[in-house]
């Protein structure tokens, strides 16, 4: 399909012993914020593992714009246009947020180390370039007034925009966003969530992971239903919460 930007065909994966994955296929259409949602335990975040190279398939191919990517280390996946947020907040304690965002374009550098420290020609475009984009990044979050701060200090909900903000500062076609408003209260959540919703503007792919089932339903244009490491459903939010096996697996009788 000429608007397909990620496939999953066929892939499984094994924890030792463990089938974490079994035979998932699936596919991202360009321009969509799409969720993979299920229960704890069901393979999502081995999912998101698999597609930026943490883990390499069994078996099964993934594709990103037609090209194999099944092989790839996490730093080739990145630099082909996939970004990544965690669930978990990993930022540098003696880091300000301007620090981490420049940090996250040096592996993209085209000077080399000792190019940067001496200031070749090279590496002063280096230097400008990063400090536009990080200008850039910082107006797209809505995070310039903090740029100096230590991120560790800020609010819950700033700091993982910091980690939206480094995910996106190398520049992506596509992002995982794993579980990106955990934690958060609705003030927070919705504002995440409008942030997300305009990633689509910049011309960014949106995959998410999220336990909120009112972001889910509110920000998504598909979602795919894993438990058990298979997919069991896909299609748009009405269609999914009225979905027997998922009500059964996932949402409960109350959705």
């Amino acid at each position: 399909m000429p608007d397909e930007l990620l496939k999953l065909i066929n892939v499984s994966f094994n924890y030792g012993g463990l089938r974490a994955v079994v035979g998932l296929s699936m596919h991202i259409q360009r321009g969509t914020i799409t969720s993979l949602i299920g229960p704890n335990g069901a393979g999502k975040t081995t999912v998101f593992n698999l597609i930026c190279g943490i883990h390499h398939p069994d078996s099964g191919e993934i594709m990103l714009n037609g090209r194999r990517i099944s092989h790839l280390p996490p730093h080739k996946v990145a630099t082909i246009g996939v970004g990544r947020t965690f669930q978990n907040i990993r930022l540098f304690p003696s880091l300000t947020v301007r620090e981490h965002i420049d940090l996250s374009q040096y592996g993209f550098a085209k000077a080399s180390l000792m190019g940067e420290i001496v200031g070749t020609p090279t590496g002063r475009r280096d230097r400008s370039a990063t400090f536009e984009r990080t200008e850039e990044i910082l107006q797209i979050i809505g995070i310039g007034e903090f740029a100096h701060e230590l991120a560790v200090n800020l609010p819950y909900g700033l700091q993982r925009k910091v980690e939206l903000a480094r995910a996106l500062a190398v520049g992506v076609d596509l992002i995982l966003l794993d579980e990106p408003t955990a934690g958060m209260n609705i003030s927070e959540s919705d504002s995440v969530m409008q942030l997300i919703k305009g990633l689509l503007d910049l011309g960014i792919t949106v995959l998410l992971v999220e336990h909120d089932m009112r972001v889910v339903m509110r920000s998504s244009s598909v979602i795919w239903v894993m438990n058990q490491g298979s997919i069991i459903a896909c299609g748009a939010p009405e269609e999914v919460r009225k979905n027997r096996l998922v009500v059964e697996a996932y949402l409960g009788e109350s959705a």
